[in-house]
């Protein structure tokens, strides 16, 4: 090797020593951008004393409860023809503790197709009619369940699933 190839390769490798050293100090030194949040210093990690841990999670579990709206429907109820009774399959579960109606609502055209009454928790709808008699096709639909309070009848909220809905004839 001659000499200009070995200064040449001396120099590179100095090059290649002083980027690794620039990027290593980079890395440990660089202040990361301060994201706003100030922690408090006198907080304690942990739950406060005397709390009953299990008096909690019930509490919390009861809350959840409350939140959460529970269902089941027939996602492609099928009807013979358009005045016949489907397999809607509706069922307000038992452990919902909220009343539920029930509104399905063609997509195309936002048209009312089913309003039920009133669901008390533990009980379903097998077979129904539809409000609006549709002709023989598929249908696509929503059905927007609306929660109350089971005590008050106070509204809570609602929630939807999308559905199909297929008249044979």
């Amino acid at each position: 090797m001659d000499k200009a190839k070995k200064r040449t390769l001396s120099v590179i490798g100095i090059l290649a020593v002083v980027a690794v050293t620039v990027a290593v100090c980079y890395v440990l030194f660089h202040k990361k951008p301060d994201s706003g949040l100030q922690f408090d210093d006198n907080a304690t990690t942990g739950i406060l004393p005397g709390v009953d841990i299990d008096q909690r999670r019930k509490e919390l579990q009861d809350k959840l409860d409350r939140s959460m709206i529970a269902f089941t429907i027939n996602t492609s109820p099928v009807f013979l023809n358009g005045t016949s009774k489907g397999n809607l399959l509706i069922e307000n579960p038992g452990n919902n503790a909220k009343l539920l109606q029930v509104r399905i609502v063609a997509d195309e055209t936002g048209e009312e197709l089913y309003t039920s009454k009133y669901l008390k928790p533990g009980t379903y709808i097998e077979n129904a009619r539809l409000d609006k008699a549709l002709e023989k096709g598929a249908y696509p639909a929503t059905a927007y369940f609306m929660a109350y309070e089971e005590e008050s009848a106070k509204y809570i909220g609602q929630t939807g699933a999308q559905l199909t809905i297929t008249v044979q004839n």
